[in-house]
């Protein structure tokens, strides 16, 4: 479980890191996620995966913004 942990967090890390680097404040638009060529059946099931911790305890809470081609596709707050 550890190991999730650290990978989730890497997750987070690099997409932070990624969003810091590449987007300029206020250029940011949102878009469908099947707009920049992802499933939102699929992230949506990543959104529930982190739901789930949440809810059970393991983690207090959570954000989880997915970018691409500089528009983001999906962004959601648990906890």
């Amino acid at each position: 479980m550890r190991t999730l942990r650290v990978i989730r967090a890497a997750i987070v890390a690099g997409v932070l890191f990624i969003l810091s680097v590449t987007a300029p404040a206020g250029s940011l638009s949102r878009v469908q996620p099947e707009e920049v060529g992802m499933s939102t059946d699929r992230l949506a099931r990543l959104g529930e995966v982190l739901g789930a911790d949440v809810d059970s305890g393991r983690i207090p809470g959570a954000v989880m913004l997915v970018m691409r081609h500089g528009k983001i596709a999906y962004f959601e707050t648990f906890g």
